[in-house]
């Protein structure tokens, strides 16, 4: 896959985490999102068990492309 800002070709990786949420806001005290707000990626392990995030990394531009089509969302 070719990066979408500089071009280069991406690496193919895996984003090794615990529990992740991507949101509108900071969360300073939890990860957990709350009805008021959009969130567009959330992991549903507990932080003790590791996620494997598939993504694609730029060597060139150090930008990271995920596909969060098949993780939990409320946009």
């Amino acid at each position: 896959m070719k990066c979408p800002f500089c071009g280069t070709e991406m690496l193919q990786g895996y984003l090794n985490c615990g529990l992740a949420l991507w949101s509108t806001r900071k969360h300073k005290l939890s990860l957990l999102p709350d009805g008021r707000e959009p969130y567009a990626f959330r992991l549903k392990r507990p932080i003790v068990s590791p996620n494997h995030v598939p993504s694609s990394f730029c060597p060139h531009c150090k930008r990271m492309i995920i596909d969060c089509a098949e993780y939990d969302s409320n946009l």
